[in-house]
């Protein structure tokens, strides 16, 4: 599986993400990166595509690459792209899948966990 073809140095997010991300702070204390972290992880889960044109707004809060991913970057990268090559996503096509993941999985996210306590529901469903 290649390695290449997700091209960003920072992200940036919808205004509605952004919200819901502020929202999501003050119920848990955690960070905009690790919930958007969560967000890959739980809207790759949902095994189907997420809507480009639903995604498309990016007037919201810029995440740089290296706080998006932290030391899991290889981690991160590697289920999106395992993803893309199962989904047959073309090279050009997977920066703006990537962001539509995260916005769709802070929506999935904020909707399925009010607090902590709920968090590690969510770890165990999955």
């Amino acid at each position: 599986m290649e390695l290449n073809g997700l091209e960003f140095k920072r992200i940036k997010l919808s205004l509605e993400s952004t919200r819901k991300l502020q929202q999501f702070k003050s119920r848990t204390g955690l960070t905009p990166n690790i919930a958007c972290r969560l967000a890959l992880g739980i809207s790759i889960a949902e095994n189907n595509m997420p809507s480009l044109e639903l995604f498309t707004e990016e007037s919201g809060q810029e995440i740089n690459r290296y706080t998006l991913f932290g030391e899991h970057e290889l981690v991160l990268t590697s289920l999106f792209l395992q993803w893309c090559q199962e989904k047959h996503i073309k090279a050009k096509e997977r920066n703006e899948y990537f962001l539509a993941h995260i916005n769709r999985g802070v929506e999935l996210l904020v909707n399925r966990v009010r607090g902590l306590e709920n968090l590690s529901q969510l770890i165990k469903a999955g």
